[in-house]
């Protein structure tokens, strides 16, 4: 009997002593199980600035980073051309969108959003005198208009007779308007105030509101059990108040709203 223990002892020592061994070499590998899960979302380099940077510091960047670190993610965000950023998350090349409204639902139908918005997009005229906006997009037909390529609302409702000049950046956008190529810049009031204020910009009239949309995260289907639970961090974080928090310390100074609830 005392043989039998002894034995059973030496046993237990040796799958300890090769288990302690096996675990400590398994945690000397990167991108093992036991690390966190790494999201990789693309934007396009038009969210550069107030929304993203290079850094991950900009206003969505800190807003998803901190939804997805609650449920055992981190985040890493790719820039590319505003264009190409859609068709790299509709082909799963990357896991999804940092940030896009639900304009671009019908052309990329695959794309699932994550159903708890992180900001109230509003679409507005940048000129260097005021304009009427009273028949909405349409009172843009025969002027001089510059947009961004890939902002797809944008794209899509700007009138046919509107003379269209076409820019990969903000920064492309803002040096026509104030080289005075372009009449009127479309774009976003808050990504757009944040670059003139950055810039000490002035004498550009911002008009009233053309269309108010919604800007949400969208994931590639691969990911389709992560939607609810990013959904339900964002929210969480609107009802503690970390949402507001890191708003409110992007938007000093800009127009954004932050936005409470559900769509």
């Amino acid at each position: 009997m005392a043989t039998c223990i002894k034995q059973m002892a030496l046993f237990l020592k040796g799958v300890l002593k090769y288990t302690s061994c096996f675990l400590l070499f398994i945690n000397t590998l990167p991108g093992t199980a036991l690390a966190e899960s790494e999201l990789t979302l693309v934007t396009g380099d038009m969210t550069v600035g107030l929304y993203h940077s290079p850094e991950q510091t900009g206003l969505v960047d800190e807003l998803l980073g901190v939804a997805l670190q609650r449920i055992g993610y981190t985040l890493k965000v790719i820039t590319v051309p505003t264009e190409r950023s859609l068709k790299m998350s509709s082909s799963g090349v990357v896991d999804g969108e940092l940030m896009r409204t639900p304009f671009i639902e019908k052309q990329f139908p695959t794309l699932l959003r994550v159903p708890e918005p992180l900001v109230e997009s509003e679409f507005v005229v940048f000129s260097r005198q005021a304009i009427d906006l009273t028949e909405g997009w349409q009172s843009l037909a025969g002027k001089s208009v510059g947009v961004v390529i890939g902002m797809k609302i944008i794209e899509a409702s700007i009138p046919d007779k509107a003379l269209v000049t076409r820019v990969k950046s903000e920064e492309q956008l803002f040096s026509l308007l104030f080289k005075k190529r372009i009449d009127m810049a479309v774009f976003l009031r808050d990504m757009g105030q944040y670059y003139l204020n950055k810039h000490n910009a002035e004498g550009i009239v911002i008009s009233e509101t053309l269309e108010t949309m919604p800007g949400y995260a969208y994931l590639h289907p691969k990911h389709a059990a992560l939607v609810p639970l990013l959904a339900s961090s964002l929210k969480k974080m609107k009802e503690d108040g970390s949402y507001q928090v890191i708003f409110s310390q992007h938007i000093a100074g800009n127009a954004a709203e932050p936005v409470d609830g559900q769509e």
